[in-house]
């Protein structure tokens, strides 16, 4: 397991670190559990490609077609969450850095938008506790 430093808004190496992460030692199953499944996404296509083929009449050969276009997609979704799981990290923040790298100035001006457009997807109470933690926020004053 290696720890990794990473310094963001600084050019000199003596700043202190604004994060830190730590490679996780699951990496390896991982992969192999990537491999393996891609493998199987593999002859699963093979398979749509040879019933596709042998289809002996239209009906058969749209539903081969549609299976086949829905195990691309879900494919295509698989394969871009494989990023996150290739190389598991945990991360440790260290924003009272920040100021030490920056100044304050320096700080982009908040504005906080929350938007909810349905109130049984997203219940009132969700919204109200969401808002109350933005306001609880110590952030930079504006001068």
């Amino acid at each position: 397991m290696t720890t990794t430093t990473s310094h963001l808004l600084s050019s000199s190496s003596s700043s202190p670190p604004l994060h830190t992460f730590k490679v996780l030692r699951r990496t390896l199953w991982n992969r192999i559990f990537a491999l393996i499944i891609t493998l199987a996404i593999l002859s699963l296509f093979v398979h749509h490609f040879i019933c596709l083929l042998g289809s002996t009449n239209t009906t058969t050969f749209f539903l081969h077609f549609t299976l086949l276009f829905s195990d691309v997609i879900l494919s295509f979704m698989w394969a871009t969450t494989q990023s996150f799981r290739w190389r598991p990290i945990r991360r440790s923040v260290y924003p009272e850095n920040l100021i030490q790298v920056t100044r304050d100035r320096d700080f982009p001006k908040l504005d906080v938008f929350i938007y909810t457009a349905d109130p049984y997807k997203e219940p009132p109470m969700g919204v109200v506790n969401t808002a109350l933690s933005v306001m609880a926020y110590d952030y930079p004053s504006i001068r």
